[in-house]
């Protein structure tokens, strides 16, 4: 169980993740290694961290859809590509074991 100050610290990553999100994106490097750091495995963190920050992405999506005028043909030219890579992204952390996922954060980051 977490103690009060890892509440506390994952409390103001993910204000600091969602503040960061909306202005450039990139709050998973803060709420991430947070998560971490409070004792999360890997694995749950990263899953954690998907799930906490999809509704900020749906909100970025709704917020942009005039600047997605004009651009269907491109849209279902690249959304395949989006979505195979978040399927095979899940089959591979959902069958890798935590210690190759630990290991293999620092690359997946650097993507």
């Amino acid at each position: 169980m977490m103690s009060l100050f890892q509440y506390v610290l994952v409390a103001l990553a993910a204000a600091a993740a969602g503040a960061v999100n909306a202005l450039a994106g990139g709050g998973t490097l803060i709420s991430f290694p947070a998560l971490v750091a409070a004792g999360v495995p890997p694995v749950a963190a990263n899953v954690t961290n998907t799930v906490a920050l999809s509704p900020g992405y749906l909100s970025a999506m709704f917020a942009q859809l005039k600047d997605l005028h004009g651009q269907g043909r491109r849209l279902w030219l690249v959304a395949p590509a989006g979505v195979v890579g978040g399927l095979i992204g899940g089959y591979l952390l959902l069958n890798t074991g935590e210690r190759l996922f630990s290991d293999l954060v620092p690359f997946l980051i650097l993507l």
